[in-house]
């Protein structure tokens, strides 16, 4: 009596592996790609609701603000977000950077604050400008 054997042959194995290898090859970075614009979005919304916080607070009081408590708004956790201005009654500036990704920032103005000439408003991505962490305190009005 023979017996039928089952089960796969070493060959089978190593071209499973080898297309298991390939495709890592391909997913990997692309995943990497879609995590870093997935941060970069993280950035522009938690911008955007910074603008729509400091209009609100703009109309009740024809000043902005660089303290996020008086507007009653937070960043995401890992998110950290300087708000700054010459000016606070003309604009502010605000500057976005994500803990998992420092080597890229976003940038906003609003009001008369412009630099770089990006209009009132829009948000603008690249690469950090400045070394490290966003720290320091704004220039008071």
């Amino acid at each position: 009596m023979s017996r039928a054997r089952s089960g796969f042959t070493f060959v089978e194995l190593l071209i499973a592996m080898a297309l298991f290898g390939i495709l890592s090859a391909i997913a990997v970075p692309k995943y990497r790609l879609l995590r870093e614009k997935a941060w970069t979005a993280t950035l522009k919304a938690d911008l955007g609701e910074l603008r729509i916080a400091e209009e609100s607070y703009w109309a009740e009081n024809q000043l902005y603000s660089a303290d996020s408590s008086q507007i009653d708004w937070r960043s995401t956790s890992e998110v950290t977000v300087l708000i700054s201005s010459s000016d606070f009654s003309a604009g502010f500036q605000a500057t976005a950077r994500h803990a998992s990704m420092p080597s890229t920032e976003c940038s906003m103005y609003v009001g008369r604050e412009t630099v770089l000439g990006i209009p009132s408003g829009d948000i603008a991505c690249g690469p950090t400008v400045g070394s490290g962490p966003i720290t320091g305190t704004p220039s008071p009005p």
